[in-house]
């Protein structure tokens, strides 16, 4: 199966901000020799909302982690801000970039309130001949309202470990928003969350993107999530990005049956899937 790439015409107006984060003929294989990305060209800019699809294995986790640099790439640059990210402190990125994974994991048993105060890390200043971090009181004015945004403020004293999956997540987001980076990324933060909570999830970034200019890049298997409140949307494809551009445009059937094999069809402006007959 060949996949022609397409990246469609953005109107004048976008994207909304200048350039921030830029990923240029970036591979990576893992030591086995797998490809899991393969020459991948994309910019990120400020103001938008960008989400990353594909079908299981299509690279999109790897691409997310070499984005924030977790991960060293085979070939290629990544730049953030025009500085390759390799050449960038800890501490510069964590101020830079802040990242919401799939599954988060705590080993040991902090509150809710602590965790959500690590996202202070970045911000916090060291007094001389101190080893303790201060944070003055906006920081912690921004923990609180992350911890109203995210509902979760009732859990404050609550271990990490009593909660269910959709709280953890979205304790998770909220040590993020209080890192308060210009660019965010996701991996699929909405999975396991209720639909409330994902509606209002989706919205509370949308704001984010658009009045704070943050650049916010999500990875999602939800389509039709991507076609309804994503500014652009990179589909991954083989390790490829097979194309991206504006929702409407690059989430048709025409580029989706290929690459995910089963029907697509557009119903009141919500994507419909159905395996092929005899599949």
């Amino acid at each position: 199966m060949h996949i022609h790439s397409r990246q469609s015409d953005l109107p004048s107006d976008a994207p909304p901000g200048g350039l921030v984060l830029e990923a240029t003929h970036l591979t990576f294989q893992y030591a086995g020799g797998k490809t899991a990305v393969d020459d991948v060209t994309v910019p990120f800019y400020a103001g938008e909302l960008a989400m990353i699809v594909g079908p299981n294995g299509s690279g999109k986790s790897t691409l997310l982690q070499l984005l924030l640099g977790h991960l060293t790439p085979s070939g290629g640059t990544i730049t953030v801000h025009e500085q390759n990210i390799t050449d960038l402190h800890p501490l510069q990125r964590a101020a830079l970039l802040s990242y919401v994974p799939q599954s988060p994991q705590v080993s040991f048993a902090y509150s809710v309130q602590e965790i959500v105060a690590m996202g202070l890390w970045a911000h916090q200043r060291r007094e001389p001949g101190l080893s303790v971090l201060k944070a003055d009181q906006p920081m912690l004015d921004r923990m609180v309202q992350a911890m109203w945004d995210l509902d979760i403020h009732a859990l404050a004293q609550r271990t990490y470990d009593e909660l269910s999956a959709g709280e953890r997540q979205r304790v998770a987001i909220a040590r993020a928003l209080v890192q308060d980076t210009p660019i965010m990324l996701l991996d699929e933060p909405t999975a396991a969350l209720d639909v409330w909570h994902q509606l209002e999830l989706l919205d509370h970034l949308k704001a984010l993107a658009r009045d704070r200019k943050k650049a916010i890049i999500w990875v999602t298997h939800d389509l039709n999530h991507a076609r309804t409140n994503a500014n652009r949307v990179l589909i991954m494809h083989e390790g490829k990005l097979a194309a991206h551009g504006q929702a409407d445009q690059v989430l048709t059937a025409e580029i989706l049956e290929p690459i995910y094999r089963v029907h697509v069809t557009l119903r009141n402006d919500h994507l419909l899937f159905s395996r092929f007959p005899g599949h």
